[in-house]
């Protein structure tokens, strides 16, 4: 006899939790980001306000191109085009707490336990998909 979905769920069904509506925007940056770098990916996108307001409520697409410069002091280096579009993603905060245990249940003698919560909603992303134009210089020595 085979079992149906139902004899194999629980009757005890997971709490509801509303959504906070909390709105976020994100941004896909093409490069490796340090909490310490942060500010310098930020001036690289053309500053706070022109990330404000590429991702403002009612900017058009082609109102505010977000442009990303690698070397943003260089006249002759060409910024990369971004694109936001929109998104329905969940932005997660995921904690691992590690607990110690006894090495005969762990080959490595520590357990971790995920917790995650839902902080808010990404409703824009923006995304730098399009090819780059490498420049190389010359070193001198």
């Amino acid at each position: 006899m085979l079992g149906t979905f139902s004899d194999s769920v629980s009757s005890s069904t997971a709490r509801e939790k509303p959504l906070p509506q909390v709105a976020f925007y994100s941004i896909e940056y093409p490069g490796y980001v340090e909490e310490c770098s942060v500010p310098q990916a930020i001036e690289n996108l053309g500053g706070q306000p022109k990330v404000d307001q590429v991702f403002r409520r009612t900017a058009q697409k082609t109102d505010a191109p977000l442009e990303l410069s690698f070397h943003p002091r260089n006249p002759f280096s060409h910024p990369i085009p971004g694109d936001v579009v929109p998104s329905n993603s969940l932005l997660l905060k995921v904690v691992k707490r590690k607990r110690r245990v006894d090495a005969a249940h762990s080959d490595d003698g520590v357990i971790g336990e995920y917790t995650a919560d839902v902080v808010g909603i990404v409703s824009k992303t923006a995304r730098f998909r399009s090819a780059c134009f490498i420049m190389l210089r010359r070193l001198h020595g």
